[in-house]
């Protein structure tokens, strides 16, 4: 079942790119596949597109515009909403002005990412509503949504899409065509009711008591479709844009555009039938929000009962086999990686380099940037490759132990979240060799812009003495492992920066 108002998923990605375009003088974004294609779109067009160098950076700025009354917006994808997740919920409880929308591009398969993280999760613990677009038509209306319950609300408002809405757009070349932003009306913070007339356990205290509930009456207003035409015995719940997935012979379906707070209108209709299953991506937030307000009053069936996979993307197959199946399916297994290793291309004799000294007895980390691939085979050359910009600190925490360890990151890394790290490396005197991978772009997504920092500059402001520059090319595999065994071997903190940009 679908819309009457579909589009293509390519058209989706544009309508949201357009809704965003005509809607926020203010936009900024932090690249990352799923989301890389649509900041690719507003880059392209809008004059004042901000490439924000973090997340956090990125919500506290546009928190500022709020303040002084324009509406903004900020595009990341899921990881990057743990990095922000603090500045969104101090937001919510201090409270905005102008609309603050933050559109997250969830990535339920983890295709493109090194974890699946569900923002409607996310965005409950910080207690700031989240929206997602009920199909691929529905798009534009959600982004007027979320800039009305922002301002109702005085909150940041989020913005869910997943890969079902937006993948398709990513070899789209066109440009968008887009009004500019009318002036809102004057929504400047009211610092005298919130920011300084309250302690601050007061800002929580009317975080729940007046926020809140106004969040509550605009997703009640809005929050769900129903179409009903059955006998009162089956139904589904379906959640955003998994209701693209559903058959067309559904009769009786709600589905949801506010994914928190769940509207109190899904319990009812639930009740009302004896069957419900629920359709979401990625966690079962509202199969467990149903579990636990029905009370066994009706059968409740999705991932939590096993009628669908526990993770990952839902299909129209998967689907109508469990609309039809009453017994859950077996779902354990794990996916294993058949492809083979990516090619490493112009790192490849500072891989080698890197894995031989990993082979010796050396801790290396990596980064999940360009030196995540050091991570897999024919190198194996790191035991961990957490998150973006993580690597000198992980490789800090082996050092702790007494180990001589390796860090191998990117410049964009390094700059997004890794430069704390260094300095914490170089206060503390750990036995840390930073390898930097110097591109002078983000070249995981694509070759997007980055600050041109003097990273030398930067890294001797930090307190590292040592520092080595060189070409990739000028060295080969074995030159270059001597070069990083002698920086290795001799006193650390020390840093390597290995350009890659010619």
């Amino acid at each position: 079942m679908t819309s009457a108002t579909t589009v293509s998923t390519r058209e989706a990605c544009r309508d949201l790119a357009l809704a965003v375009a005509e809607t926020f003088p203010m936009i900024s974004g932090v690249t990352g596949k799923p989301v890389t294609h649509l900041i690719e779109h507003l880059h392209r067009d809008v004059p004042d597109f901000v490439w924000a160098l973090n997340e956090k950076l990125a919500v506290e700025s546009a928190v500022g515009a709020s303040f002084a009354g324009t509406r903004s917006c900020v595009i990341m994808k899921h990881n990057g909403l743990g990095v922000a997740l603090d500045s969104i919920a101090n937001a919510g409880v201090h409270t905005i002005g102008a609309a603050l929308v933050i559109v997250v591009g969830d990535d339920p398969d983890a295709a493109n990412s090194t974890c699946v993280l569900d923002s409607r999760e996310l965005a409950a613990a910080a207690r700031v509503p989240i929206l997602e677009a009920i199909g691929t038509g529905d798009v534009a209306d959600t982004v007027r949504m979320a800039v009305a319950l922002s301002e109702e609300s005085n909150t940041p408002v989020l913005i869910r899409v997943t890969p079902r809405l937006h993948t398709a757009c990513a070899g789209d070349t066109g440009h968008l065509d887009f009004e500019s932003p009318s002036t809102p009306p004057e929504l400047t913070h009211d610092r005298a009711t919130v920011a300084h007339g309250l302690t601050k356990l007061g800002r929580v205290q009317w975080q729940r008591l007046v926020t809140l509930p106004k969040i509550t009456q605009g997703s009640a207003l809005h929050g769900t479709e129903t179409r009903c035409t059955c006998d009162g015995t089956t139904a589904v719940v379906a959640v955003g844009a998994a209701e693209e997935c559903l058959p067309d012979d559904v009769s009786c379906t709600m589905t949801l555009r506010v994914c928190w707070p769940i509207p109190e209108g899904v319990v009812d209709f639930a009740l009302a039938h004896g069957r419900v299953m629920v359709v979401e991506e990625s966690a079962p937030q509202v199969e467990r929000f149903l579990l636990e307000r029905t009370q066994g009053k009706v059968e409740i069936a999705g991932r939590c009962s096993g009628h669908l996979p526990p993770e990952g993307s839902v299909s129209s197959e998967l689907l109508a086999q469990a609309l039809t199946s009453p017994q859950p399916g077996t779902w354990q297994t794990a996916n294993r990686k058949t492809a083979p290793p990516a090619d490493p291309g112009r790192y490849a004799t500072l891989f080698d380099a890197v894995g031989r000294i990993h082979r010796a007895g050396t801790f290396v980390a990596t980064d999940v940037g360009s030196s995540v691939r050091l991570s897999y085979p024919p190198y194996e050359g790191a035991e961990v490759a957490q998150s973006l910009g993580s690597a000198v600190a992980v490789a800090a925490g082996a050092a702790r132990t007494g180990r001589r360890a390796v860090g191998v990151i990117g410049d964009f890394g390094m700059l997004h979240s890794g430069l704390q790290s260094v300095l914490e490396v170089a206060n503390d005197g750990l036995p840390v060799l930073t390898v930097v991978l110097a591109n002078s772009e983000q070249a995981q997504t694509g070759g997007q812009p980055m600050p041109q920092a003097d990273l030398p500059a930067l890294l001797a402001a930090c307190g590292i003495e040592r520092i080595d520059s060189w070409n990739l090319d000028d060295l080969d595999g074995g030159a270059t492992f001597e070069r990083l065994g002698a920086l290795l071997g001799g006193p650390l903190p020390a840093v390597a920066i290995v350009h890659a940009d010619r």
